[in-house]
């Protein structure tokens, strides 16, 4: 190969693959890294790290001078960009270019032409490639798209023309919905792109979400890996995928195979990209979407059911090598599935978590792969996007896939953040997604009040405070502090009897409640309000796990104790109150009060009331941006702005009150 040494223009799980690969093809890889990444995973696996940038995206991993100057600096041939940032960056493509260093993916020209998606769907028309019905049109002011809007006719989507993830798009159902709506995608794809411009589209009703992936080399040779399923998406990101696509007519499968191929054809394609369609099951009919000119997050199910190694031949491509195989050699075997585990609460409105994983373990086991970029002690930062890893199961067929993918996710701990864990094991239970006849509406239309996160049983809590108190007995030493002590206060019997501790906790933010652990040595009882939640003999508690035997029965429990926390198997958190601070856990967010409060570390974007305006409940009052994304915060009453204690553009902690509202005395008269 021509390329010796790989700078890798990205972070977090995907920075992690592309090190894995270079190792593999025998590559020297190099690492960059912001303020907020300097001890990430990504930067210990790589051979070498150079360090690029403040926290803040833009200062670091969107900074092309920075990474180029660290590209030459290393000594690097080549500069994989992964996909977020600077992935899909016709400019910086350029920039490798002209600094003699080998772009791993498509021309500059392709880049710019395919990224815009209203030159993709200009692209796709020309190569004879249906496009969904909307406006994709040069005019981009106001009142031309509003006009448009209304030509179409609602239900439709806005999306950002430069966009991807979700971001800088929106559903609107209504007219008077239409101006916000667009405000607040152009806001978003600004912040995330740099580009406000906008197009409109048809809303497909029980739409699937159907991709291609297509990889092509240098000499003219372009093969399609077959297609996945995108559907199972929650405010347009996937959060599922899967391949081959299921219940897919052969020949809306064979067309939307063939149009793949010969759209990239069409425009010169190199390297690996996906063609995106959304498939309309009622019609039997298939649209293009977008390309995206890059490798997709989903790409690990694709080479589960291929075998080819997307990321080592991109790479082997951008060295000039041809393709090994012709599209008559691929095969698709078996099925794979693929749960993307975010640092959010989906119980909280899927609210944006940081913090440190204080613990950490990879499901393992046949056909199960996970791709991660976080460790035991990794911080997750308000400044990226909130996913921490996937996990990818594969099997003979779909169900054995489905159901080694729920066991693996069942295996899978992190702890110390809040993540999506358990609401995707959940959703791989729902039974339109057991049969394959899930569309894009599925989440919404399963949890149509948001999650709600399993309760959290009697014996879990007992474990939980048992664990705690062994813990502290333990560790409980000459100056360890108040809130480490064997619960919130302690009484002790007379000598040779055994005494109590009293425990205030409060279950996932919950009012606190009262546990009593009775007994020493080989005996605990575990009490609350009379209830006997445990009666735990012989229990031991080491390396995370708490054993003890009840009724001729052995028990083992997974679970971690970091910061007076408990965080269960679940997901579950019990936190270990102090009497007198009012704690009453961590979901934060806007209360009855009146008090809006940031519900995340981040930026606020927008303040939309002054003191002394009337507000109507629900409206929104300020918006926050945080991994990316844009939280609109709305009133949660009718009442008057009693005063504004942030200005847009300064970053904000998590619970920072921003808004103050006078509110009604909700007292009878």
């Amino acid at each position: 190969m021509t390329v010796g040494s790989v700078l890798i223009a990205n972070r977090g799980e995907i920075a992690v693959r592309i090190v894995r690969a270079c190792r593999s093809l025998g590559l020297r890889s190099v690492a960059v890294y912001s303020d907020a990444d300097r001890g990430a995973r990504h930067v210990a696996l790589a051979d070498e790290a150079v360090r690029i940038g403040g926290a803040a995206a833009g200062e670091s991993y969107l900074d092309i001078e920075a990474v180029v100057a660290a590209a030459r600096a290393a000594g690097a041939d080549a500069v994989h960009p992964g996909y977020g940032f600077l992935a899909e960056n016709a400019r910086f493509a350029a920039a490798c270019g002209e600094a003699g260093l080998t772009f791993v993916g498509p021309t500059p020209e392709v880049i710019a032409r395919m990224g815009s998606k209203i030159a993709a769907k200009a692209a796709a028309e020309q190569a004879g490639v249906a496009v969904v019905p909307g406006y994709h049109g040069a005019a981009q002011d106001d009142a031309t798209l509003a006009a448009e809007a209304g030509r179409i006719g609602f239900p439709l989507m806005i999306k950002a023309s430069a966009g991807g993830g979700g971001r800088g798009m929106r559903r609107v159902d209504r007219a008077e919905d239409f101006p916000d709506a667009l405000a607040m995608a152009r806001g978003e794809a600004r912040a995330a792109f740099g580009d406000d411009a906008m197009l409109l589209e048809r809303f497909v009703d029980r739409g699937r979400h159907v991709e291609v992936q297509v990889l092509a080399d240098r000499h003219g040779n372009v093969v399609h890996l077959f297609d996945r399923d995108c559907s199972i998406q929650r405010s347009n990101q996937k959060l599922v995928e899967e391949a081959p696509a299921p219940n897919l007519p052969a020949a809306t499968r064979r067309a939307m195979l063939d149009q793949s191929v010969t759209l990239a054809r069409h425009i010169g394609y190199r390297g690996a990209g996906t063609v995106e369609f959304i498939y309309d099951a009622s019609a039997d009919r298939a649209w293009f979407l977008e390309m995206n000119t890059r490798l997709q997050v989903e790409h690990p199910v694709t080479e589960m059911v291929t075998g080819i190694d997307l990321v080592a031949w991109q790479l082997r491509i951008a060295a000039g090598e041809k393709l090994g195989f012709g599209q008559d050699d691929l095969r698709c075997t078996g099925h794979a599935v693929e749960a993307r585990i975010a640092a959010e609460d989906p119980a909280a409105g899927y609210r944006p978590q940081t913090g440190t994983v204080v613990g950490y373990d990879e499901p393992s086991g046949d056909g199960i792969r996970v791709d991660s970029g976080i460790a035991a002690g990794s911080v997750v930062t308000p400044y990226y996007d909130s996913m921490l890893a996937k996990v990818i199961a594969h099997g003979p067929d779909r169900e054995a896939a489905r159901r080694r993918l729920r066991t693996a996710l069942s295996d899978l701990r992190v702890d110390g953040v809040r993540t999506n864990r358990a609401f995707l094991a959940e959703v791989l239970d729902l039974a339109a997604f057991r049969d394959g006849r899930h569309d894009t509406g599925l989440l919404a239309e399963a949890f149509p009040g948001g999650w709600t996160a399993p309760a959290v049983t009697g014996r879990a809590l007992g474990e939980a405070a048992l664990a705690y108190c062994l813990a502290g007995a333990a560790t409980n030493g000459p100056g360890a502090p108040p809130s480490r002590a064997l619960g919130a206060w302690r009484v002790t019997e007379p000598a040779g009897r055994p005494g109590s501790s009293h425990l205030q906790v409060a279950v996932d933010g919950a009012a606190p409640q009262t546990v009593t652990v009775s007994g020493r040595g080989p005996a605990r009882r575990v009490e609350r309000a009379g209830e006997v939640l445990l009666d735990a003999a012989a229990p031991a508690l080491g390396g995370g796990v708490l054993a003890y035997e009840e009724a001729g029965r052995r028990y083992r429990t997974r679970l971690t104790l970091a910061a007076d926390r408990a965080w269960l198997p679940t997901g579950a958190v019990v936190a270990f109150l102090v009497p007198g601070t009012g704690r009453q856990g961590d979901r934060g967010g806007a209360g009855n009060d009146g008090r809006i409060r940031a519900p995340m570390p981040g930026r606020l974007v927008e303040v939309r009331v002054a003191v002394g305006d009337p507000v109507a409940a629900g409206q929104t009052v300020a918006v926050v941006e945080a991994m990316k994304l844009f939280q609109e915060l709305k009133a949660p009453a009718a009442g008057t702005v009693a005063a504004v204690r942030g200005r847009a553009g300064e970053p904000v902690d998590a619970d920072t009150v921003l808004i103050e509202i006078d509110l009604p005395s909700q007292e009878a008269p």
